[in-house]
């Protein structure tokens, strides 16, 4: 019976240290890599960003949809 509640106490010891440990080295920050987007252009009609491979051109002007595109005609 002395011997389980030495070990629950160095069990319990060892938990404590561990954690202490633990918030010792402050948070884990996983950096991932930022994915590269390309080159951004303005839609002409409402100044919304979007990537120029999906954005829809004419006559020099992009735009992020149809709807715009066919609005500022």
């Amino acid at each position: 019976m002395f011997g389980i509640r030495v070990l629950l106490y160095l069990v319990g010891i060892a938990l404590v240290i561990w954690i202490l440990v633990r918030l010792a080295k402050g948070p884990r920050i996983q950096q991932k890599p930022t994915p590269r987007v390309g080159t951004m252009v303005r839609c002409a009609r409402c100044g919304t960003h979007v990537p120029a491979n999906e954005a829809l051109q004419r006559d020099q002007r992009y735009y992020c949809c149809r709807a715009h595109r066919d609005e500022d005609a």
